[in-house]
């Protein structure tokens, strides 16, 4: 779902509190309605109907809230970090990729948004308010909402989100900005790696700018979706060097290519979500069972080709790197166990706190 389909199906969902009175509801009958579930409370005054929330994605549901501030405030908010990583279409609603369970349906009930360095309060019960001397500054216009700009949003990731979390968000920037299809401009991966660096230089001593050189340095266009930016993540704590998107020449003539090619040590490395399996979008006319006996076929047609075994992983798997690393051992794929030094010494540092 593009981002302006989810932006006009989180507007005509908000209801205020002035448009259920005129159809027919009283206060009482308003409040007696958001006890029982039936309305759910998006802010003061403005409602979304309980059918529709809980039918929602998260982030839908955080436009949703979003929408709620911003008629609020009446449009005079600058949304940042989750809430503009939603309308930057960043992925930041994978529970998953916080180690967390159910944490996103009660996380997108609050706006995120700068304030004046001089504002007073926490923002109330369903905005969370940062404080910045520049807070007007380094902004953007995407669809009606104000929101930072996407490296400036990127920045406040790191210091907000798991690594895990800003890594996705990194890998989703930078392939958006660089790369068409396979072809990537080398330059233009350059260009973005120093542009983020000097961020971090004038960032200096706030949170997270250790994360923002991180990823300066990590990110990889390559990535073609959260499982496999954590997945290379968790493949460099633990001591592997992964090459992405190998050519592999398929069993019909023309090319496969593999998630990951782990070559020192002989294994080649899929990812297998279960949108692979059960989104109506990815899977088209096939059934989950004809998705997963291509997958087999391909699977075997990948390891007599290349003479090295294969291992398949999960979310599940990854979640921590400590889970990760029992997967691997339990397919026998040996590795150091220790984070990977290619980066220079600050970057391994760094890899080993990571989660």
């Amino acid at each position: 779902m593009e981002l302006r389909e989810k932006i006009d199906r989180a507007v005509a969902a908000v209801l205020s509190r002035g448009a259920l009175m005129r159809s027919g509801l009283s206060w009482r009958g308003i409040a007696d309605r958001v006890s029982s579930g039936e309305l759910i409370r998006l802010r003061n005054g403005w409602y979304v109907r309980g059918e529709t929330w809980e039918a929602e994605r998260p982030d839908v549901r955080h436009l949703m809230v979003m929408h709620a501030a911003r008629s609020d405030r009446h449009g005079n908010g600058v949304f940042s970090h989750r809430s503009a990583a939603t309308l930057h279409g960043l992925p930041v609603w994978s529970d998953w990729m916080r180690g967390e369970r159910d944490r996103a349906v009660r996380d997108c009930l609050t706006a995120h948004l700068l304030a004046p360095i001089a504002a007073s309060g926490s923002g109330g019960a369903r905005s969370k308010l940062y404080r910045r001397p520049d807070g007007s500054a380094d902004t953007v216009r995407i669809a009606g909402f104000t929101c930072t700009s996407a490296d400036r949003t990127l920045a406040d990731l790191a210091a907000s989100e798991p690594f895990a979390v800003a890594l996705s968000c990194a890998d989703r920037l930078l392939r958006d900005e660089v790369a068409v299809g396979r072809l990537i401009d080398p330059r233009g991966v350059e260009a973005w790696r120093a542009r983020l660096l000097a961020l971090a230089r004038s960032r200096a001593g706030a949170r997270g700018v250790r994360a923002l050189r991180a990823l300066a340095a990590l990110a990889d266009p390559r990535a073609e979706s959260p499982l496999e930016s954590v997945s290379r993540l968790r493949s460099w704590q633990i001591g592997l060097e992964p090459e992405l998107q190998v050519p592999v020449r398929s069993e019909r003539g023309g090319t496969l290519y593999l998630d990951f090619l782990f070559r020192s040590v002989g294994f080649f490395g899929e990812c297998d979500g279960k949108g692979k399996y059960f989104d109506d979008e990815l899977r088209g006319q096939r059934t989950p069972d004809e998705v997963f006996e291509h997958e087999r076929r391909r699977h075997n047609w990948v390891s007599g080709v290349t003479r090295m075994n294969g291992v398949r992983w999960g979310v599940r798997e990854v979640v921590t790197v400590e889970r990760f690393a029992t997967h691997l051992r339990e397919f026998g794929v040996p590795f150091p166990g220790r984070a990977v030094e290619c980066f220079g010494p600050e970057i391994a540092r760094f890899l080993r706190e990571a989660r």
